[in-house]
């Protein structure tokens, strides 16, 4: 059944790619070249990059692997989400928890909180302090509104600091054009899910204005009754042009969502805000930016704290207001020796929050003005100041070197270097060789959390115990004591470009030495009277886990014989070895594979179609449903099978366009007595129907109109 369905699939896929390609050759006209420089121009912004080195250069010719996810693989997608859209990059492992929480990650280990890689938004920093990731659906940026996407795949600290560890991720939005212009999209489908969104662009001379809004909801997979996802977004995008070379931006959003997600931790039901503010001036050699965002949350862990059958307490539900204010200057030294590119910068970061039902630890001093009074105000900084250079004595050589020193009121100070050859010893072939050292920063949940507890009627902890047990709280979750994570990576890769770059076939092969890994660490000594030891027993994240290495390959080719139509293919493969034992670990996925296509017709039919595979694994840090004090278990994860998809048909009047069609996303599950149902994350349902950990996937199909003028 399985074969059958995948073979009707890409049999699909090959007929309508097929058709795409005989309308085009049909109305095309051999006199007019307006097309194939059409074509040429975006194979040239295809293979330009700007994230890798802090400035624009050939694809070739970046330090570190890198992919580009173009805005034509963006308009074709049938990704409901910018995760989903990472699933186009060679070893990106994109984990949907539950509608409302999706995390991302590779190279490297998975983790529940998926803090590998930095994000940007056009240069601001998404990744939340709070947190240490950015909440992914809560973006205020659409799909619709992106450009193109660059992912480097590899350490990053040299150029962009604190948890810059796997990767980085720039999102780069698009340009106000020049004539007004407005586009709407509405969509609905399986599991109660329903979207809208609308936005409007303009200039008034050197001023252009964008305004764009919308509204997504989902209900639950494992019952679409129950709501799962409700987000609201709202952006305002402004820019003035002082001259050819000189900008100022202005760019605000607003995003409010809520649904749960799953953590190792427990459930966590959360009404997320998201606002942000930024100030930007651009020119050719100098650019910089400040702004400020406030994630009010209000959250609390559906994790009962019950030891033995006995319901101790439950976490109480809180409320927590975070601040960033964030600078960063860039500065491109004029060019003494023409060889010799050298680009300088520096940025700080400050971060505060503020939590009534949160304990400090403080509440366990008596020694402190705290002792047993709940409440936490926390407050971070961070300051970083980098040098990198670029040597091209000849036109087949680039040595490229950085170094980086970072400073943050949390963790020790750390200094990142990178050291990177690209040779190019024939026309579109490109070698490269690179060792690099980064970091991750731990995120206040890592670090400080510390939720209060609230008693039942019925719990055996009364009085004084209370207390007693609102200090042991000290030493749940967050851990002061801990320090970064270190990766040290060694890197080599191949790019070839071919038929005028219209075929790319790259190769990269990394190791990575992983030391001083956060992970989950517990201990629950028992008690008197059947009860824990409230002085003994600790359940907090900890430098603990093993030092890791990690050796991998990436192999991926992308044909595109047009502009209109582009095929993909990738496998990557990874083996982790902990580095005490020497044995393999098995909770990553070892293998993961891309196929797929995409065609795109200005006045007709367009889509795509991609399927991706995961090898199975074991996911060692469920949360166990029997409560936190019980402690974790794993669960094995079967092999997946994922087809995304879209089918669309686009009505073209000059400038209007008018495009009807749906989106698939199909789990598969070959192992699995419920061939459609995947679980990407470790979890389940209590025989009372009780939800935990990651929610177990089903088929959805979405129905969509979209619009612009």
């Amino acid at each position: 059944m399985l074969k059958a369905v995948l073979l009707r699939a890409w049999a699909a896929l090959a007929v309508l790619m097929l058709l795409s390609t005989g309308v085009a050759a049909a109305t095309a006209d051999p006199a007019e070249d307006d097309e194939l420089n059409d074509e040429f121009e975006f194979l040239e912004e295809a293979a330009t990059v700007e994230s890798a080195a802090r400035h624009s250069q050939q694809i070739g010719m970046s330090p570190s692997a890198i992919t580009v996810i173009t805005r034509e693989d963006i308009e074709t997608s049938g990704a409901g989400s910018l995760p989903d859209l990472l699933r186009l990059v060679p070893g990106m492992e994109v984990l949907i928890t539950s509608p409302f929480f999706i995390n991302i990650t590779s190279r490297l280990y998975w983790t529940n909180e998926g803090q590998h890689y930095l994000v940007l938004i056009d240069g601001r920093e998404a990744n939340v302090e709070l947190l240490g990731f950015p909440p992914w659906t809560l973006q205020p940026v659409f799909l619709e509104e992106i450009e193109k996407i660059e992912i480097i795949r590899g350490p990053g600290s040299s150029l962009y600091g604190a948890n810059a560890l796997a990767g980085v991720i720039s999102i780069t939005t698009r340009q106000i054009p020049e004539k007004t212009s407005a586009w709407a999209s509405t969509g609905g489908g399986d599991y109660a899910h329903l979207s809208a969104a609308a936005g409007a662009a303009t200039r008034i001379g050197p001023f252009g204005f964008s305004l764009s809004g919308g509204y997504e909801r989902a209900g639950s997979f494992n019952d679409f009754h129950d709501e799962a996802l409700r987000v609201w977004k709202l952006r305002l995008h402004g820019k003035y042009d002082l001259d050819r070379k000189r900008r100022l931006i202005l760019d605000s959003g607003f995003s409010r969502g809520n649904g749960p997600f799953g953590t190792s931790m427990g459930v966590l039901d959360t009404d997320f805000h998201t606002r942000q503010v930024r100030l930007a001036y651009e020119s050719e050699d100098l650019n910089g930016q400040i702004y400020w965002m406030q994630d009010p949350n209000d959250s609390s862990f559906d994790s009962p704290l019950v030891y033995h059958g006995i319901r101790l307490a439950r976490f109480a539900p809180f409320h927590i207001d975070a601040h960033t204010l964030d600078a960063q200057l860039q500065w491109s030294l004029p060019r003494f020796w023409d060889p010799l590119l050298v680009i300088a910068g520096a940025g700080g970061r400050l971060s505060w929050l503020s939590c009534a039902k949160a304990l400090s630890p403080d509440y366990a001093d008596p020694n402190s003005s705290g002792y047993h009074k709940p409440g936490e105000d926390h407050n971070e900084g961070r300051l970083g100041v980098f040098l990198h250079a670029e040597l091209s004595p000849a036109e087949w050589v680039t040595i490229t070197a950085g170094l980086r020193f970072d400073y943050n009121s949390v963790t020790d100070p750390f200094i990142s270097p990178r050291l990177a050859a690209v040779f190019s010893p024939g026309q579109g072939q490109y070698i490269r060789l690179g060792a690099a050292r980064a970091f991750r920063k731990p995120s206040y949940l890592e670090t400080g959390a510390h939720v209060m507890a609230e008693f039942p009627a019925d719990s055996p902890i009364q009085g004084a115990d209370q207390d007693k047990f609102q200090e042991f709280l000290t030493r749940v979750i967050g851990n002061g004591d801990l320090d970064n994570e270190v990766l040290t990576s060694f890197e080599a890769g191949y790019l070839g470009q071919f038929l005028d770059g219209r075929l790319n076939v790259s190769l990269d092969l990394y190791i990575n030495l992983l030391r001083d890994l956060v992970g989950i660490d517990l201990d629950v000594v028992p008690g008197a009277q059947g009860l824990p030891d409230l002085d003994k027993t600790y359940f907090h994240f900890a430098n603990n886990a093993p030092a890791m290495d990690v050796y991998g390959g990436e192999l991926a080719m992308r044909y595109s014989p047009s502009r209109r139509l582009s095929f993909l293919a990738a496998w990557a493969h990874r083996e982790i070895f902990d580095r005490e034992s020497g044995r393999v670990v098995d909770s990553s996925p070892k293998n993961l594979f891309v196929l797929g296509g995409r065609f795109k017709t200005e006045s007709g039919l367009l889509g795509s179609l991609y399927g991706y595979f995961r090898s199975e694994l074991r996911d060692r840090s469920v949360q166990n449903p029997a409560g936190l004090l019980e402690g974790l278990i794993t669960q094995h994860l079967g092999q997946e099978i994922l087809l995304i998809g879209r089918l669309g048909y686009r009505f073209s009047a000059g400038d209007a366009r008018l495009e009807v069609g749906s989106k698939l996303f199909l789990p598969i599950s070959p192992s699995s007595s419920r061939l459609f149902r995947v679980r990407e994350l470790g979890g389940g349902v209590t025989p009372e129907g009780k939800a935990y950990g990651g929610e177990l996937l089903g088929r959805v199909v979405i129905a969509y109109l979209a619009m612009s003028l």
